[in-house]
């Protein structure tokens, strides 16, 4: 079996500092990076709970490790982060995840290592693409740096898509190389951009994409 991304030994420290401070939690953010697992719960602290909310906060962390987060960071094998809503009774909202799942690269990357690099990330979303939404290139200081995409998952779902998943269908993934090797020509050279491809029925659709163009601005102070 293979070691688990959350430990029971952090499930304990998260539970216990959630419990110590009291926070009545809305939100909760976990980060993959590095071999690095982030977590992050964002409420009000100095609110009394019950017993079974903290139970339920364990519980819900113990079952995010074996029914998605474990599963998906040893698939992907890149950085992953997730958003998940928490009801008032430290039930999370685990039919609904908000997962981005992306990878980096340097400046001195070319366009085929960047689509090579790719390749294991596209094979391993191929069994996801019907719950994928969008893709996003991000070019900072003249070159491509981020390639990262967005889904939204029922948790129960995950072992199941992993399990069954089957050969690549070949016709989906050489349109995805195709449509990011053209978005990767079309914004060349930019100093810093942002491109959001919507993927529709498992397609990336190039023809609507948003795209943010960002400016540095140098702000002379008063004389």
């Amino acid at each position: 079996m293979a070691a688990p991304i959350l430990t029971e030994a952090h499930i304990s420290e998260v539970s216990q500092t959630i419990r110590n401070k009291q926070i009545g939690i809305n939100k909760i953010e976990f980060v993959y990076k590095k071999e690095q697992l982030y977590i992050d719960a964002f409420g009000v602290e100095g609110i009394p709970q019950a017993d079974t909310y903290y139970e339920n906060i364990e519980d819900h962390l113990v079952y995010s490790e074996f029914s998605w987060l474990g599963p998906l960071c040893r698939n992907f094998k890149v950085n992953l982060d997730a958003t998940i809503n928490v009801d008032p009774e430290g039930e999370f909202e685990q039919d609904s995840i908000q997962l981005g799942v992306y990878t980096a690269f340097s400046r001195q990357n070319s366009k085929p290592q960047i689509l090579n690099r790719l390749m294991p990330l596209l094979n391993s979303l191929v069994p996801f693409r019907a719950h994928l939404s969008e893709v996003e290139l991000v070019w900072h200081d003249g070159c491509l740096n981020t390639i990262r995409f967005f889904m939204n998952i029922d948790a129960k779902k995950v072992n199941p898509i992993i399990s069954n998943a089957q050969a690549p269908n070949n016709q989906i993934l050489r349109q995805w190389v195709s449509t990011i090797d053209q978005a990767i020509d079309y914004n060349k050279g930019r100093y810093k951009h942002r491109v959001k491809l919507p993927i529709v029925n498992g397609r990336i659709n190039i023809a609507k994409y948003e795209t943010a163009v960002c400016f540095r601005l140098e702000v002379k102070g008063k004389k």
